[in-house]
Order: structure tokens, then sequence, then C-alpha cells
């Protein structure tokens, strides 16, 4: 009988673009306070006048070691979607597993598993879950053919949770105006793909004129112009704002006044790190927590200081346009599925796997929202820039207006249970 193991990574309490348009605001456009207006909360802020150049601001990673633990910690494989979406994420790690050399590992503490191990276990698991059973037989067969790593956050510092993404949808236009005067960037011609051999520590770069490769243009540098006259305009916006939350996705879509649209998806970064506009403004103490959709709504309404805002995050993600009818591509390459697809940190939990995530989600009742306990089978299919340490999970929910109200409300504690042969 086939060997077959998964990791526990237990999640505990917690308290993913274009060319600069025909008209740049420059700083000089920005509004400035007149005397008699309070200045401008951030100014003062001293968590943020001590951030670094190039130093990241977000949830800081609870991390722990990844360490084996009893299969009888493995709870009842409860799942409340359909059949045929689980189905789905196993055949999609097992196409990325036949399409990894032999050679291939993973890292799972002190434990490595090979890429033929992992195809045997999409196969097996694919066995299994094609036999539909009751849940306290499917409990038996887990725990006799598996073994059990947990990834602990749980160091007390509430910063480990559950979080949620979604293929975002903004309004656009095909040509800048008066009011859009923010394109959404292709990706510049002169983008480099670092690797650890080039001797840096950010993910995307240039060749500067000295031939040092350094960061692509932050954000501000794009806001200011340093990407005009190169032909990379994809679409235009009308709010900075929204641009960064179709970064921060990964995905969209791009819809125009005539209801028509477009698809876009990531294809390169510029190697700043990210930084939580957020997470600053709470700690800056500019406002209380909120969803990140009404975050979004917020950073909108501020008018001219709307770019200053956004301008505080320099990572930069460019885009290409995808097919109509195509999905989101996560990290692995292939296509995401809705409700099962999840974002981790690599360094600790690797791509390709299945397993079993519990938590407890929002779910949006008209107007409001309600919380309910739920279980499902999962695939690690995708990374993300605020996705640091092994307790740290991002659950796709797919696309819509329901996707966008409760993936942009999750933010819980939870267990996630990951599947690998023996």
């Amino acid at each position: 009988m086939k060997a077959t193991a998964f990791i526990l990574i237990t999640l505990l309490p917690a308290a993913a673009l274009c060319q600069t348009p025909w008209y740049a605001p420059s700083r000089a456009d920005i509004a400035v306070p007149a005397p008699d207006q309070p200045a401008d909360t951030l100014d003062a802020c001293p968590k943020l006048g001590k951030l670094k150049t190039d130093e990241g601001y977000a949830d800081a990673p609870a991390v722990k070691e990844v360490a084996q633990v009893g299969a009888e910690a493995l709870p009842l494989p409860a799942d409340d979607l359909e059949r045929e979406s689980l189905i789905e994420v196993l055949k999609t790690s097992l196409d990325y597993w036949n399409a990894r050399p032999d050679s291939a590992k993973i890292q799972l503490g002190a434990d490595a598993y090979d890429a033929p191990r992992l195809r045997r276990t999409m196969k097996s698991l694919l066995e299994l879950f094609s036999a539909a059973m009751p849940a306290e037989e499917l409990q038996k067969a887990l725990r006799a053919r598996f073994k059990v790593y947990r990834a602990s956050a749980d160091d007390g510092t509430g910063r480990t949770v559950i979080t949620g993404y979604y293929e975002a949808e903004i309004p656009v236009t095909r040509t800048p105006d008066a009011e859009h005067k923010y394109p959404i960037h292709l990706k510049p011609s002169d983008l480099v793909k670092t690797t650890t051999e080039m001797g840096v520590d950010f993910d995307y770069g240039r060749y500067d004129d000295a031939g040092v490769l350094v960061r692509h243009y932050s954000r501000q540098e794009i806001h200011a112009g340093r990407l005009d006259g190169k032909g990379l305009e994809l679409v235009w916006s009308a709010h900075p704002s929204q641009i960064m939350l179709l970064q921060i996705q990964g995905s969209g879509v791009l819809r125009f006044p005539d209801g028509d649209y477009i698809r876009a998806g990531f294809d390169g970064a510029n190697g700043h790190p990210f930084r939580s506009v957020q997470k600053i403004l709470i700690d800056c103490g500019e406002i209380p927590g909120m969803s990140f959709k009404d975050f979004i709504k917020y950073l909108s309404a501020q008018g001219p200081r709307e770019e200053r805002l956004a301008d505080l995050n320099p990572r930069y993600i460019y885009f290409r346009q995808r097919d109509k009818d195509s999905k989101p591509y996560g990290a692995i390459g292939r296509a995401l599925t809705a409700g099962r697809s999840i974002a981790i940190d690599p360094k600790y939990v690797p791509l390709g796997l299945f397993g079993l995530l519990k938590s407890r989600r929002p779910v949006a009742q008209g107007e409001g929202l309600a919380f309910k306990d739920f279980s499902r089978f999962i695939s690690t299919h995708d990374t993300g820039s605020a996705i640091r340490g092994p307790g740290r999970v991002d659950l796709f929910w797919g696309t819509g207006p329901t996707a966008e109200t409760e993936a942009s409300s999750m933010k819980a504690p939870g267990e996630l249970y990951l599947f690998i042969e023996k």
C-alpha cells in the first residue's frame, strides 16, 4: 500500500501597472493644506518616519519550525463545496507535478520529498476522493496513509491569519481623459526577473546606465512619469488606489463604460517591498480597522491626496491582457480554483500540495455579513508579497461582487492540513 503524508499548519488567533498618463500629476499638483487647515496626519507619524528605504511594512510573520506531529491531529474531514472543484484542484496539482523534473524536491522541516513522490500522492488522492465515502471512513484512510507536519505560528503575537483575495473588477477607459489619468501598465522591456545567483535581495529589477542591477521604478517614480513614452498603457483608471487594489489581488476584470471588458493578469513586479497602506494608516491613527473593500472606498474619496497615499506602497505590478474567458493564474502557472486555491509562503509551505482548511468565514447576506465555521479541501497554488511565514494563508474567493465582499472581510484564525506522500 502506498504511504502518504500531510502537513498541518495551525493558525492561531489573530487580534498580490503601467506607463504614466499623458498628464501625470507631479508633486506640485498635489494639494497642500492651507495654513488654517490641519496638517496631514502622516507627517507626524513616528512609525512612518522610522521606515527605511526599501523596507516593507505589513503584518510580521510569526515563524516557528515545521515539525512532525501525530496523525491523530487530523480532524473530521468535512467539505462545504461541490466535489467537482475538489477533483479540479487535485488534477491541477497533478498536472503541476507531472511537468516538474524528477529531480525537483520540496523541503518540510528536516524532511525532503521529490517530484515522483508528489505525483504518486496526487494520483492516490484522486483515487481516494473519486470514491464517495463517509467523513469518518475518509478520516481513517487519511490517518492510515499520511503523516502530519505542523508549521507552527503560535507565538502569541496574534499576527497569524487567514485572509481572502479575489479577481478584482475596476472601471477603466480605453484612452486617457481629464479624470482617467492613471494607466495600468504592461511589462517594461527592461524588466529583469532576478535569481539568487545575481546577488540581490529583490525579485525584479533593471540594469541602470552603469550596468548595475537595481530595483525597477517605484510607484512614486512611475506616477512622476518615469515610464512615459514607452507605449505601455493597457487601459486608464481614475484612481491610483483602484490600480493598487488590482495589483494586490494580482488579476482583474477591467470594465469599460459601455459594459465591455478585458481581463488582466500578473506579468512581473518592480522589485520593491510591499507596504500595506491600510496597516500604515491604522498604525498612524488615521483610520480604524475596516474591510479592504471599505478601505479602497476610503482611499478613492481622498481627492488629490489619494496619489500620495497610494505612493506609500512602493511595490508596483505590471500586467498582461488575458483572454476574456480565462481564469486567474497562480504561481504554479495554472488556473486558480475559486474557493479552493490558496496562496502561501513557499519558503515554508511548498506549492502544489493538497490539504484541508478549517476556519471561520464571512457570508454575504444582503447589505450585511454573517460568519460561520467551515472546512474544505484546498491546494497550495499561489503566493503573494504580503504572505509571509508558515502560518499565513490567503484563500482565493473567485470573481464577482459576493467574492469581493466576502474576501475583503476574511480575517480569521484556523488550521491547514496538507497531504504529501511518505
